[in-house]
């Protein structure tokens, strides 16, 4: 049931950027500046997270929760690490 739920959340979520970007008058400039500003947010807070006590791993997951969300989703990742 806890997988359903994980991948219920990631398509809902994907589905509500793929509509932002979708309706967006330049598409392409507007996914790639989410994409690298998200993928910018992780790598700072990666490098910078000992200061604050939570420093996210490279890997795919955070990569592609950083792509899809942008900061926000670096933001969620560092909220729902102090809350959990």
């Amino acid at each position: 049931m806890e997988t359903i739920t994980f991948w219920a959340v990631w398509i809902a979520l994907g589905g509500a950027m793929f509509l932002y970007y979708f309706r967006r008058t330049h598409k392409i400039l507007s996914v790639l500046c989410g994409v690298l500003s998200g993928w910018a947010a992780l790598a700072i807070v990666h490098y910078l997270g000992n200061i604050i006590g939570f420093a996210p791993e490279f890997n795919a997951f955070n990569l592609m929760q950083s792509a899809i969300l942008g900061v926000p989703g670096v933001i969620l990742m560092m909220v729902m690490h102090f809350i959990l």
